[in-house]
């Protein structure tokens, strides 16, 4: 079953996904999340973007209604990120995809195996967001049209230091709550995926300059703090890997809810 047919399966079939607004006075920002990440070599982007046009279509097409957030990273992968309410429903999820499937060729004459055949490799992963370990004292969550460009460190915990690298997070918290500066991260674990245990430290930005220069000013203002504050946690996480990317609001669905 190809990717994409289940990313819009994913939308027509369940009830049990609900909607994230950014404003945290508005909703409770929702904590899990599925993520179909995929991987396209740079000779076939063009094909993949003509086939997720039509995908795009379709969506518009069933009148999608609940959201999902496309990113782009620096690798040429897609993230493809849909909010869920529990864990619950994803044994029927993966079951009852090849019906949809079946609609989608027949009634949308889109055939997902011709249209994304040899474009693209792929992998799922459960996440969730840890609202005790991110920091937004601003007050807004989630993905916003204004900062679309974001960064990702991927943190691979040695085994069983969980606690500690936690307490180790909690005090850029506390260091930040102590300064005028402000500085908001997401921090999200994988429930469901390879290589765990893994966090995902998540930062927005209105550009990648903005973000350069905010972090380089603070880097210059508390370098020794930072300093001490990396190696506290740095010691508890067995491999590094940062990405950095792009949120593509035209790829994505009622990411923005009223």
């Amino acid at each position: 079953m190809k990717k994409f047919t289940l990313l819009i399966g994913l939308c027509l079939c369940f009830t049990t996904f609900i909607s994230l607004n950014t404003r945290a006075q508005e909703a409770t920002p929702p904590e899990n999340f599925v993520v179909f990440e995929e991987f396209v070599s740079p000779s076939d982007m063009q094909a993949y973007k003509n086939a997720q046009e039509k995908v795009i279509d379709l969506w518009n097409q069933y009148e999608v209604k609940i959201p999902v957030y496309t990113y782009r990273n620096d690798d040429n992968a897609f993230y493809w990120v849909v909010p869920i309410e529990n864990f619950s429903g994803l044994d029927d999820l993966y079951t009852s995809m090849m019906g949809v499937w079946k609609k989608m060729k027949e009634e949308g004459n889109f055939d997902a195996d011709k249209e994304f055949r040899d474009l693209s490799t792929g992998r799922q992963t459960v996440l969730h967001w840890s609202k005790e370990l991110s920091y937004h004292p601003s007050g807004e969550f989630g993905q916003s049209k204004e900062k679309p460009f974001v960064e990702w460190a991927f943190c691979y915990l040695k085994a069983g230091h969980e606690k500690e690298a936690a307490e180790a997070i909690k005090k850029y918290q506390t260091f930040y709550e102590g300064i005028d500066d402000n500085y908001e991260w997401d921090v999200y674990t994988v429930s469901i995926g390879h290589d765990t245990p893994c966090w995902i430290l998540m930062v927005r930005a209105e550009n990648e300059l903005a973000l350069l220069k905010l972090e380089n000013e603070l880097g210059e203002k508390y370098s020794e703090d930072f300093q001490k504050m990396w190696q506290n946690f740095a010691q508890h996480v067995r491999k590094f890997e940062n990405k950095k990317g792009w949120f593509l609001p035209k790829w994505s669905s009622n990411w923005e809810m009223e």
